[in-house]
């Protein structure tokens, strides 16, 4: 029987809750200081609920799902290492790139850090590193990104409690990540970012477009809290072909020379998220490394904190250490 700790009982932290139901003889341990969000957290898999973050960690957890404000990652993360944990600490690992630099000559082992970047473990996202890597499209040359998150804001329990500005270019890191596993390094950034008047508009800004350089791509990238339907995408284009990827649905629509092949590798976030959890567990067990690593959460703060300082100087700027 493994121990799983939850903390923090937001949205996400709720949505690793009931992944855990798909794990095989798991109990579960909850922490959240908000009274009401952790009596509110059900499952029958709950073996205790607690206040006190040491008190979490008290009881031995082999996992801790780190799922609180990005303020608390680092300490929390560095705690439970110290209590024996492996630990998936969700995205951004740390709200600022100075906090998570302080961190790393502290984690003595790192393959005991997985970082939520969950679309990692999703089969869409899977089947196009595959094609692209197998030179389906040829040589990369250019990428697009559009990506409307507005449902981010509706379905949140806590996240949007109070404005944070320039919160937009950490929250959807996922896309400098995958980004970065899809086309390598990004060397340097340029944004531009708005606010646009919105019922909801707590972000500011609400609106990113951006061009990421890497060695021999360059993506185009789109990010808000605007659009209400919502969208998630991704165009590639090559020299024998262009890849055009819907990562909600999961079609895949491939343009070669000899006509389009349409694909569909469907996943709800539920299936990701479990998939995620699966992987921790092996992880615990040693049966495998991290597939999202601290240093690839490093390298997407990196990134986002150079697209927020390109929106405000205006021009280019470098992304340091972004391997």
């Amino acid at each position: 029987m493994k121990r799983i700790a939850i903390s923090g009982l937001g949205s996400i932290g709720r949505q690793h809750l009931a992944a855990c139901s798909g794990l095989p003889d798991v109990r579960v341990d909850l922490f959240d200081p908000d009274p009401e969000l952790l009596a509110s957290a059900r499952s029958p898999l709950v073996d205790r609920r607690t206040p006190d973050f040491d008190d979490l960690l008290a009881a031995g957890p082999d996992a801790v799902v780190l799922a609180g404000p990005d303020h608390t990652h680092i300490p929390q993360l560095l705690a439970a290492l110290d209590a024996g944990a492996t630990v998936l600490v969700e995205k951004p690992i740390a709200e600022s790139v100075p906090a998570a630099r302080a961190a790393v000559d502290r984690i003595t082992d790192p393959d005991r850090v997985l970082v939520g970047y969950v679309l990692r473990h999703r089969p869409v996202v899977q089947r196009l590193r595959t094609l692209i890597a197998d030179g389906a499209i040829g040589r990369p040359t250019a990428a697009q990104v559009l990506l409307g998150a507005y449902n981010t804001i509706t379905v949140a329990a806590s996240r949007f409690a109070r404005a944070e500005p320039d919160r937009l270019y950490r929250d959807y890191s996922h896309e400098w990540d995958y980004l970065r596993q899809l086309f390598g390094p990004i060397g340097s950034v340029c944004a531009v970012a708005r606010t646009t008047e919105h019922a909801d508009h707590v972000e500011h800004p609400n609106l990113v477009d951006a061009m990421l350089r890497h060695d021999d791509v360059v993506s185009h990238c789109h990010i808000d809290y605007v659009d209400t339907v919502g969208a998630r995408t991704l165009q590639v284009m090559g020299t024998a072909g262009s890849l055009f990827a819907d990562l909600a649905t999961g079609d895949i629509r491939l343009r070669q020379a000899a006509g389009v092949t349409v694909e569909c590798h469907p996943a709800s976030p539920a299936e990701g998220l479990l998939a995620q959890l699966r992987h921790l567990m092996e992880v615990v067990e040693r049966r495998t490394a991290p597939v999202a690593s601290f240093a690839d959460g490093m390298a997407a703060l990196e990134v986002a904190d150079a697209l927020r300082s390109s929106a405000s100087s205006g021009g280019w700027e470098d992304v340091p250490t972004n391997g």
